[in-house]
């Protein structure tokens, strides 16, 4: 058996407004002066259109068409957002590309249109760039007066090929702050370029395609998301055959799997301009890519794509499986609202710190011993009476148990494995880990738990029972030392984890 490709979807793409969360452009009518026609047009509603100019027949002012607008009346939320009635509204309207596009490793700029009634002394204006490698924030100083405002990055700035995000945020002196969002895919200077990303479901960690194990049809789908991007003046087509390549090791590494596919329909990436694509990738029982996979092992796909003019691109990206474990929290003696909204929270954390190393949680089951239950077992004094804890409280079931206690009271000890790595058996006195909860009390003299501390310390205790050593780097998740963890986990540990028996693929 083999594995098989297809395309899923094509489309071409403008290069700026590349994500579908961009801010609308903010047009603003003054319904005292607008005609029926210009209202219609920025508004879209003919009905708002003459209504707005029946008050207005009527003499209503700017104060009378506040009142109804304030009331609701015949106005949608969008035709609200786009009047100018408000005399402070302070906003902005658009954010531009003045060429229509950014070129990769090239100088580049932005112009923003404010809005401002008020002749305001001064304003600020931040861009905070996101882009595939890097995130950067530009500034600059904007005079009375001045309605567009131009940011000009030079090349020390120049963007990589790819999306970048703008969060621009204006700020004016007496406080007030108008924020939007404008997206671009970077075009290549060079002028032509395949990049590859994942489609859909992916792993959380990394910019890593997954490999999505399908259960009731025992395969591996490997969903990519296609861009060919085209930075010169006139149109690009492209040849029907895809080329493409599963490595082990990288690019001229071990060759897994290879094949090709039509990229058919239409083939012409347009002048400053993107063709989008999604590929899927189908790798049944057999196949090098699936035992590849089902031995949790990285791979590089590879495609392969020509020009009619003898141009060939190519686009490369990490494939690997994600993993999940679960957990059973199982808090021991009593716990205040607020010690129990906290503990969760910190639980979450705890799942952050691992999907940053693509790993997740397949589910979090919770219990409660309550302090008649527990007896003793709510404070630990020895590791006889944490023993006899697990011992009498194990979950039957193929996740980690995770005890919460009121507090550790023997050496130095908040938090304690069973065994490193933890039993795949739920009978004796090994099979799971223990945490101090890490209490306090708050300004308001309510009970609560110090998340900060509490999300790393339970990903450290789960982390012994994966398997996972103690290390001495600062920053590190498996530091034994509370004041000197972090979320650090390294490749070799997700390694170590990824062969643990209770791990399953997400």
């Amino acid at each position: 058996m083999a594995t098989t490709a297809r395309v899923r979807a094509k489309s071409v793409h403008d290069p700026v407004g590349w994500r579908d969360d961009d801010s609308p452009t903010h047009v603003l009518v003054d319904p005292r002066r607008a005609g029926r026609p210009e209202l219609v047009a920025l508004l879209g509603e003919d009905a708002t259109a003459r209504w707005m100019q029946s008050r207005r027949r009527k003499g209503a002012g700017l104060e009378a068409l506040q009142e109804a607008v304030g009331q609701g009346r015949r106005l949608s939320a969008r035709a609200r957002r786009r009047l100018a009635l408000e005399p402070e509204q302070f906003a902005i309207a658009d954010v531009r590309v003045p060429d229509g596009f950014v070129h990769s490793d090239r100088p580049w700029a932005l112009e923003v249109d404010l809005v401002d009634p008020v002749e305001s002394p001064l304003h600020l204006v931040t861009v905070d760039v996101t882009s595939t490698d890097s995130s950067f924030t530009v500034e600059t100083l904007v005079g009375p007066g001045e309605r567009t405002v131009r940011v000009e990055v030079d090349r020390t700035r120049a963007l990589p090929i790819g999306p970048a995000t703008f969060e621009v945020s204006a700020y004016r002196v007496d406080g007030s702050k108008a924020v939007f969002r404008r997206s671009v895919f970077v075009l290549p200077s060079n002028p032509l370029s395949l990049s590859l990303g994942p489609n859909g479901a992916r792993v959380t960690g990394t910019w890593s395609a997954r490999g999505d194990y399908i259960e009731g049809a025992d395969r591996f789908e490997t969903d990519l998301a296609v861009t060919i991007a085209n930075g010169d003046r006139a149109d690009v087509t492209l040849d029907r055959r895809v080329q493409w390549k599963f490595w082990d090791g990288g690019v001229g590494g071990t060759l897994v799997e290879q094949g090709t596919f039509a990229w058919g329909g239409n083939n012409v990436v347009p002048r400053y301009g993107t063709l989008n694509g999604t590929v899927g990738f189908s790798s049944p029982p057999g196949s090098g890519v699936y035992d590849r996979y089902h031995r949790k092992e990285d791979m590089t796909v590879e495609l392969i794509m020509s020009a009619i003019d003898g141009r060939t691109i190519s686009g490369t990206i990490t494939c690997r499986v994600m993993e999940a474990f679960g957990v059973n929290i199982i808090k021991v003696g009593s716990f205040t609202p607020e010690e129990h909204n906290d503990l969760y929270a910190a639980v979450d954390g705890m799942q952050v710190i691992y999907e940053a190393r693509d790993v997740t949680l397949r589910g979090v089951q919770r219990y409660i011993i309550s302090d008649a239950q527990a007896g003793s077992t709510t404070v630990l004094n020895s590791e006889s009476e944490y023993r006899d804890l697990l011992r009498a409280w194990s979950v039957p079931n193929d996740f980690i148990d995770v005890f919460v206690v009121q507090s550790f009271a023997w050496d130095t000890y908040n938090g304690y494995a069973g065994d490193i790595p933890g039993p795949l058996s739920k009978t004796g006195d090994k099979d799971g880990v223990a945490v101090d909860k890490s209490g306090f009390v708050d300004a308001a003299g309510k009970k609560r738990l110090n998340t900060d501390v509490l999300g790393p310390l339970i990903g450290h205790e789960v982390g012994h029972y994966l398997g996972l050593e103690h290390v001495s780097t600062n920053g590190w998740l498996m530091n034994g030392d509370t004041g000197s963890r972090g979320p650090t986990i390294s490749y070799d540990e997700y390694q170590t984890i990824s062969g643990f028996g209770w791990m399953v693929f997400e």
